[in-house]
């Protein structure tokens, strides 16, 4: 035996700090995975709202300046001398001229009855324009798809047309003409970046201009067929666009991912198409996380050298505590029939079990070993009180909440009647799952019992956070009078069955036992 205690002192314990690596290389690892994950979802997340307000900003700027020039020409329609066939055709030209000068079109002109249209370069035809042949029939605002005019008739441009009327007939028109360039400005103001493509496109589907990969004059239905589309189809997005209504679609093109919406734009016949590109937000918003991501490998760093010091620290106090064990054992079992055994050491080595790990107060066996001594002590004109104290509902907490609210309602409990423990030289034990019995001394008589059990009471009546909501937490006390030569199962029995009438009768109250 005395061999055998020797070999068992010269043991080394150790803790291998490999698996506590490991696991800590995942935890980082899958950290880091979450946040790529996430950074995913917040990226698909992102091209649809950015895509919105981009398709809106663009719509709202580019209605604007197509409303702003109708009612702009309106103005002048609704004046005398343009309409007025008598007012001289070069004082007509010559105002118009001036006008565009300080507007900035690229052209203001007036037509005839005949359809001819005048500048200082002289008249020419428009008879064979759709736009005005529309105009002279149905008396109609018109805008124009892009085409190509002005002097070298290869000058791209958007036209506004509005009637000239006298007498409620039409005597001619006035039509300015909106600068190529000037419309592609506001698609590249729209898009803040290159993430984003925003075409324009005309009445028949031809793409009229783009700040993309498109070309002008392409019909976008030919382009869009090149996209795999997922949420919907190339005839669907066909009659989207003739309904005039704002949609969107998800489609893969060339391994990307696209995010497309469209809408129509007031007073003409275009729609505009924003499309935004998954890898071109991937990047961008990921950028922003890289930080982040750095600061969660370093905190798993930091944490795993902590661990390793804490580890190497309490390792100290495992040797001490092993090698405290092995002194016991030799005190113990040093011979077949030890005089002495130190039994104050045993329990200071054993005291772990002693307790309710969740709330602090002592097991159910321990309360009624120690009951029974501290009835013994009772000063026989002192009042004493076994209390039965119930969580009202705690499975309704658990199954609702989560056994987490029902652990800190628990622990709550635990802590206030610890401190009546302490202030009325009792003791406080945990019975079962969801009860607790206090055991109170040295009350002076039955005012100032009844004065505990109110404040205790109300102290048991408390509410807990879940998040922004409170939880009201409730307990039932029920309580007995220990008496001389009482047993404690009928201590127990008479305290159980006051505890059962405040149950039936509205929870969350006391009652004491009168017998």
């Amino acid at each position: 035996m005395k061999n055998k205690n020797n070999k068992s002192g010269d043991k080394k314990w150790g803790i291998s700090f490999l698996p506590i690596l490991k696991y800590n290389i995942i935890l980082c690892i899958m950290t880091v995975l979450i946040i790529i994950f996430g950074v995913a979802i917040f990226t698909i997340q992102n091209m649809k709202n950015s895509t919105y307000e981009i398709l809106l900003k663009t719509d709202r700027d580019i209605e604007y300046r197509i409303d702003q020039s109708i009612r702009f020409l309106k103005s002048l329609a609704s004046q005398k001398r343009y309409y007025d066939p008598k007012v001289p055709i070069e004082e007509k030209i010559a105002e118009l001229d001036m006008l565009n000068t300080y507007y900035g079109y690229l052209m203001i002109r007036y037509v005839d009855s005949d359809v001819n249209v005048y500048s200082q370069r002289g008249a020419s035809s428009l008879a064979s324009r759709d736009y005005m042949q529309r105009l002279f029939s149905t008396r109609e605002v018109q805008v124009t798809d892009s085409f190509a005019a002005g002097a070298d008739g290869k000058t791209l441009n958007y036209t506004i047309a509005v009637p000239l009327i006298q007498d409620n007939k039409i005597v001619g028109a006035i039509f300015c003409a909106l600068y190529f360039d000037e419309i592609v400005n506001l698609l590249k103001e729209s898009a803040h970046s290159d993430k984003v493509d925003i075409t324009l496109i005309g009445r028949k589907n031809q793409i009229m201009s783009s700040i993309g990969n498109e070309n002008y004059g392409e019909l976008f239905l030919d382009s869009i067929r090149k996209t795999k589309l997922l949420t919907t189809t190339s005839d669907k997005i066909q009659k989207g666009l003739l309904e005039k209504d704002t949609k969107h679609y998800w489609g893969i093109e060339d391994g990307d991912i696209i995010y497309g919406e469209y809408t129509d734009v007031k007073n003409t016949n275009w729609n505009i198409i924003v499309r935004s590109y998954f890898w071109d937000t991937y990047k961008a918003v990921f950028g922003r996380f890289v930080p982040i991501i750095f600061l969660c490998i370093l905190f798993c760093g930091i944490t795993l050298w902590f661990i390793k010091r804490y580890i190497e620290s309490q390792m100290k106090a495992v040797d001490t505590l092993v090698h405290s064990v092995q002194e016991l054992e030799k005190k113990i079992y040093q011979d077949e029939n030890p005089d002495n055994p130190d039994f104050q050491e045993i329990l200071r080595l054993t005291s772990t079990g002693l307790s309710d790990g969740l709330t602090g107060v002592v097991t159910r066996t321990v309360f009624m070993n120690q009951l029974q001594g501290q009835l013994k002590k009772i000063a026989p004109e002192k009042i004493t009180a076994f209390c039965f104290i119930d969580l009202d509902d705690l499975k309704i907490i658990n199954d609702t909440y989560g056994h987490k609210l029902g652990d800190i309602a628990l622990k709550n409990i635990g802590y206030v009647l610890r401190e009546y423990e302490k202030k009325y030289d009792g003791i406080v034990g945990r019975y079962g799952g969801d009860e607790f019995v206090l055991l109170l001394t040295d009350l002076e008589d039955d005012k100032e019992l009844e004065e505990v059990l109110s404040e205790m009471t109300l102290r048991l009546h408390f509410d807990i956070k879940d998040g922004t909501k409170a939880i009201s937490v409730r307990c039932s006390v029920g309580v007995s009078i220990w008496k001389q030569n009482m047993s404690i199962d009928k201590l127990i029995t008479d305290a159980d069955e006051a505890l059962y009438f405040v149950k039936q009768n509205g929870k969350g109250d006391f009652k004491i036992c009168q017998r």
